[in-house]
């Protein structure tokens, strides 16, 4: 197996060279032009992947992927941090038959780039190329030397088992396998104190992963603290807020300053009440309790909150509480 995969790592090499070879500047992108010391080899081990482990920055990385798994897609297995850090990277192919290596234009494996190093990259080709007008037109040297700005794209998107892929990335990134398949992988978890063997570490009915990309708390089921559980707030669990849905990430959705839920809320100096607009907290507008979504629930031109002072103070004699 050593064998193989020492074999497969000099290959890796071999072609990661033909790559800056090819295209010094564009594949070498992320190697910063203060850096003249030697980088260093670094070989990430299946079972690091599978425990969870991070990729160095400024390194010539060699990954190879474990076989406990189906596939996996790139943004999971690197930690979602694609669209902010700069990372490029090659797989070889799983596959050497010569027919299926023919089939292929230019290099044998795939390439594979985060969403920042594309956007660089782009913008970099758009610098290079030659601007053209009416008052400029292009000569036979500027077309020329277009055609000649070649670039590396981004080819691969689902990674498979035992892979064995190069990577270099300008800042750390988390990599491991999602074994509950909620879209963060058991490194990022760690890190976030989630559980890696359950999709919904808080049990509030959303899964970690959405929680991490719509900004609520993956572990506490009430992110807001107004006593509503996300899950009931946001009740088909999308991370959005559809119509008829309060926010889980603020206590009061319709600003009328009376929390969706029940709050605990200082009146005066000292005094302290509980109230709030949902006071089974069962995410139902039922008889006795205003509407978090509307700031007069009655329509009466009062808003909701000056209507329970006014009834606190005995000055109205229609109360909805």
């Amino acid at each position: 197996m050593w064998l193989t995969i020492a074999f497969g790592a000099i290959s890796l090499g071999i072609v990661v060279a033909s790559i800056v070879a090819m295209n010094v500047e564009s594949a070498q992108a992320l190697i910063l032009p203060h850096m003249r010391k030697k980088i260093p080899w670094v070989f990430i081990e299946p079972q690091q992947i599978e425990e969870g482990v991070t990729v160095p920055p400024d390194s010539h990385v060699i990954i190879h992927l474990p076989e406990s798994f189906r596939q996996i897609a790139r943004e999971v297995l690197l930690g979602h941090d694609g669209k902010t850090i700069r990372y490029w990277g090659y797989c070889l192919p799983q596959n050497y038959d010569p027919a299926i290596v023919e089939a292929r234009k230019g290099l044998p494996g795939k390439l594979f780039l985060s969403e920042a190093e594309r956007a660089e990259r782009a913008e970099r080709e758009r610098a290079k190329r030659q601007p053209f007008s009416v008052f400029r037109l292009p000569t036979k040297k500027d077309v020329q030397e277009n055609r000649n700005i070649t670039s590396i794209r981004h080819e691969l998107e689902m990674f498979t088992p035992s892979l064995l892929c190069y990577i270099m990335t300008e800042s750390p990134l988390a990599i491991g396998l999602d074994y509950d398949t909620d879209s963060l992988n058991i490194k990022l978890e760690q890190g976030l104190g989630t559980d890696p063997d359950s999709p919904d570490t808080d049990f509030d009915g959303i899964w970690d992963g959405i929680e991490y990309f719509t900004d609520t708390s993956p572990l506490f089921r009430d992110s807001d603290t107004d006593g509503l559980i996300d899950g009931i707030e946001d009740r088909n669990w999308n991370g959005r807020i559809d119509p008829g849905e309060t926010d889980p990430r603020t206590q009061d959705s319709d600003r009328d300053h009376l929390c969706d839920g029940l709050c605990r809320v200082k009146i005066g100096r000292s005094q302290q009440v509980i109230i709030g607009e949902d006071l089974n907290l069962n995410g139902i507008v039922e008889e006795g309790e205003t509407d978090p979504l509307k700031k007069d629930t009655d329509g009466d031109g009062v808003e909701d909150y000056t209507a329970y002072l006014r009834c606190q103070m005995g000055e109205n004699t229609l109360c909805i509480r």
